[in-house]
Formats: structure tokens, sequence, C-alpha cells
């Protein structure tokens, strides 16, 4: 028998699968079996069958109730009947460690008065379970056996091949899928999102600070984008350019254009045409002037919409200037302010009517 079990451990080793402990399985358990007796014993060894069915009541908690059969040497036959309680300390895998420990009772069957008999047993031990796939399984186990009633203690293994069958498996965990948080949007790229910024639309590489405003670090009121003299004292005046200089405000010759539209158009009409060569005349007479082509109307209608009118009525002008006069584009400025300055009172037709206008203001800044 012991030539039987060696062999038959060795090719079992080289088994290779995974299986789960299911809640509800039962496993049948036949085997071969080998038993040492203690040495106060008469017969010195035995060995035999056997057959046990495991109820599984959870991935690690197992019962089993087996019986075996061993021939022994003296004539003497054993004949065993025990009830285990099994630990596995993995749930799957291909090689399962485990522990047992039950009770049973033994009847020794001898020629011998001394020996025939019987005896209550306990035992304890542990074994191996080596899995070829989720039914079929080989098992080698290993127990110490104590008889209550004669005070010995027997050695017994076992290996044999087992099938399991039914049995739920244990839900697997659902895993949540990652919750994607966009990133907040930075549409001017600055570095500071849109929510805290505080002036959107910066243009690309400038420097900005916490509220995404581009950096002033000597003060002066010009952005170091376009700061041409930094490190300018505190306090001092500077001109476009951040350069240290006094800004007057020089009024060469003025001229004021006055052109009104009627009510909802933008469309300039032919008898302010006199008005506008005079501009034009004007502007290329100093051509170191720049004008502002300022567009209001009357505060009837939504104001989003008045501002759009009164931008369209400058833009008229403007395009008049340089289409027909032939004015540089680049000398004149076409502001739409919409309802915000009137000049006289909206309750009436004749103030709206003056309201409705276009107005050119013609000034320069010179440093000194």
């Amino acid at each position: 028998m012991k030539r039987i079990i060696l062999p038959i451990s060795i090719s079992l080793l080289a088994a290779s699968a995974v299986a789960e402990n299911k809640e509800g399985q039962i496993v049948i358990n036949p085997a071969v079996s080998y038993i040492k007796f203690d040495n106060d014993r008469l017969p010195d060894e035995a060995d035999g069958f056997g057959l046990g069915v495991e109820y599984r009541f959870g991935p690690n908690w197992a019962a089993e109730v087996a019986a075996f059969r061993n021939d022994g040497d003296q004539q003497t036959d054993v004949t065993q009947l025990k009830l285990d309680g099994l630990y596995y300390f993995t749930k799957d895998g291909t090689v399962q460690p485990y522990v047992g420990a039950g009770i049973g009772h033994a009847d020794f069957d001898s020629p011998s008065a001394a020996l025939d008999g019987g005896e209550t047993q306990v035992n304890l031990g542990g074994g191996l379970r080596f899995n070829f796939n989720e039914a079929w399984s080989a098992r080698w186990d290993l127990r110490g056996i104590y008889g209550i009633d004669d005070n010995d203690t027997d050695m017994m293994t076992t290996l044999g091949v087992s099938y399991a069958f039914g049995g739920e498996s244990q839900p697997k965990p659902v895993e949540k899928a990652p919750v994607v948080v966009a990133a907040p949007a930075d549409t001017d790229g600055d570095g500071v999102i849109d929510s805290k910024d505080k002036c959107p639309g910066t243009a690309a590489g400038v420097k900005v600070d916490a509220n995404g405003c581009a950096l002033d670090s000597d003060g002066d009121g010009v952005t170091d984008n376009n700061d041409q003299c930094p490190d300018t004292e505190a306090g001092a005046a500077v001109d476009e350019k951040g350069c240290v200089g006094v800004v007057q405000t020089v009024t060469v010759e003025s001229i004021e254009l006055k052109l009104q539209f009627p009510s909802n158009s933008d469309v300039i009409q032919d008898q302010y045409q006199p008005e506008l060569k005079v501009v034009a005349d004007f502007l290329k007479k100093h051509t170191d002037l720049e004008v502002e082509i300022e567009g209001h109307t009357d505060s009837q209608g939504a104001a989003a919409y008045n501002k759009k009118l009164s931008q369209k009525r400058a833009d008229s002008v403007k395009n008049e200037l340089v289409g027909r006069y032939g004015v540089a584009a680049e000398r004149i400025k076409a502001v739409g302010y919409g309802e915000e300055k009137p000049v006289a009172s909206n309750d009436t037709a004749d103030g709206r009517k003056e309201n409705r206008r276009v107005v050119a203001v013609m000034q320069k800044e010179v440093m000194k």
C-alpha cells in the first residue's frame, strides 16, 4: 500500500487548476488508507479503503462523515466510522491546505480476545486538496487518532480522488466604474479656471496673478507684457508704454458731428452727407488726430438690442468716412453706447429723436 500511495502523490502534485469552495457543495471522497498502530497494540499496521461525504457550509468550513475498512496483520481488521469538521485556509486555488478534527468509533475484529472489541476515538490533523477543475480533485490527509478507551495513539493517512457537485458560488463584488471628474474649464489657458478668472480672454503667454489678470510688477498701471519701462518708481506718472512722463490732453481743434437716425435704423440719411464731408476734410487736415465715432439710441426696446443698434450706427458712419471720403480706417474708432448717454428726455418723441444720434469727437493726448 505504501508503494501505491507514493507515486499517486507525486503525480497529483503536477496537477494545476483553480477551483472554488461553494456554499452547499457536496464532495464525495473515496480513498485508500494506511494505519500505523501504536506500539502497545499487537497489530503493527493495516491498509484498506474508505468513503467520505463532505458538505461545505461556505468557502472555508465543511463537515465530513466517513467510513473505512482496514486489513491489518495478526489477522486483525479495523472498521472505523467518524464525523469530522474541516477548515480550509483558502477558499479557492490549485492547492488548498486544511485542518480537521473529529470523533468516531472503531471496531477491531480479531481471533484474539485481547484485540477483539471496539473503542471511541478522537482525531486531529490536516491535509492538502489538489484541484484538477471545478469538479475533480485529489486529497491527501494525515491524522493522529487517539483511542479514549485504551489510551493508544495511531497514525492514519489517506489518499483519494474526489468529485464535487452542487453549491452556489459567492457573488463577486461589482467594481464600480471610476467617476471621471471633468477638469474645470480654463478658456484662455492662463492657469486660472474660468470661475475664478476676473480677466477672461488673457492673451497666450501673458503671466497672470491669482485672479487671472496680467501682472503689473511695478504697479504703474501698465501690465508687464506691455511695460517697456519695468521697475518704475512708485507713484511716478507713466505713458501707455509704462515709461515716466506727463500725460496731457491737448485740444488741437475740435469739430462736432451730429447725425440723427430714424427709429430702429442705422441708415445715414443723405441730408447729413455735407456734415460727414466736413469731418473728413478736418481729419485730412489734421493727420495726427484720431476720431471716436459714438453711436447712441433712445430707450425704446431692450438695452442689449439698443447697444447693438448704436454700434451699427457708429459703424455706418465709420464706413462712410472710409469708403466715400477716403479717411484711413485705423484712425477711426466706432463705439456703440446704446441708451447709456442720453442728451434729452426719452419721455417725449422730440427727446427720443435727439438721442438717436452719432457724435464725432476729436482730441489727442501728448506726453510732455
